[in-house]
C-alpha cells in the first residue's frame, strides 16, 4: 500500500480526529445533563410548591393552637389528659385469660412460674388466678406479691405466709383475685 501522507500530517490528523472524539463525547454529556435537568424541572417546582404549601399550613395551625392554647397551658392539657387516662384503667376489663397470663411477662429473673390457674367468676365467688411457681429468695417473692398488687387487674393478692418459711428456693403459690 501506498503511503500518501507524511508522518507530520498523519499526526496532525490523529490529534484532528482525537478532538473531534473529545468535542462529541462532551456535547453528548453537555446535552444529556441539559435534558435531565429540563426533565426535573417540574418535579423540583412542585416540591417547592408543596414544601411553601405545608409551611404556609403549618403556620396557620400554629396560630390556631396559640388562639385556642397559650403555649404554657399545652402541657397542663396532656399532663390532665393523661391522668383522665390513668383515672379511666380500672374500668377496664381484661378480655381473655391470655391477656391475665401476659400479665405474669414482666416478673422479676428470680421468680419462676410453674402453673397458672384461672377459675371463672361464679354468682358467689369472684374470679381468680392461682399461681405457683419457684422465688430465689424471700426478698423476690415479697417484692412480686407487691407487684401484683399494685396491679388495677387484681383486686387482691394473697401470699400465704408458709411461703417465708425457707430463705431461699422458696416454692409459692398465691392467689389474686380480679376485680369484677
Amino acid at each position: 500500500m501506498l503511503n500518501l501522507l507524511s508522518k507530520e500530517q498523519k499526526e496532525v490528523l490523529h490529534k484532528e480526529y482525537t478532538n473531534r472524539v473529545i468535542v462529541v463525547w462532551l456535547g453528548a454529556t453537555l446535552a444529556a445533563f441539559v435534558i435531565s435537568l429540563i426533565l426535573l424541572a417540574p418535579s423540583y417546582i412542585l416540591t417547592r410548591i408543596r414544601a411553601s404549601e405545608a409551611l404556609v399550613e403549618l403556620e396557620g395551625t400554629k396560630q390556631t393552637l396559640d388562639e385556642k392554647l397559650p403555649p404554657g397551658d399545652v402541657v397542663t392539657v396532656v399532663e390532665d389528659a393523661v391522668r383522665s387516662a390513668d383515672a379511666l384503667r380500672p374500668l377496664v376489663k381484661p378480655k381473655s385469660v391470655f391477656d391475665l397470663v401476659s400479665i405474669f411477662e414482666s416478673k422479676p429473673k428470680s421468680i419462676t412460674l410453674s402453673k397458672i390457674s384461672y377459675q371463672e367468676q361464679t354468682d358467689e365467688l369472684p374470679a381468680k388466678m392461682i399461681v405457683q411457681g419457684r422465688a430465689a429468695d424471700r426478698e423476690s417473692l415479697t417484692t412480686f406479691g407487691k407487684t401484683l398488687e399494685g396491679r388495677v387487674e387484681f383486686e387482691s393478692v394473697d401470699i400465704p405466709v408458709s411461703n417465708f418459711v425457707r430463705e431461699t428456693d422458696i416454692y409459692f403459690s398465691m392467689t389474686a383475685i380480679l376485680k369484677p
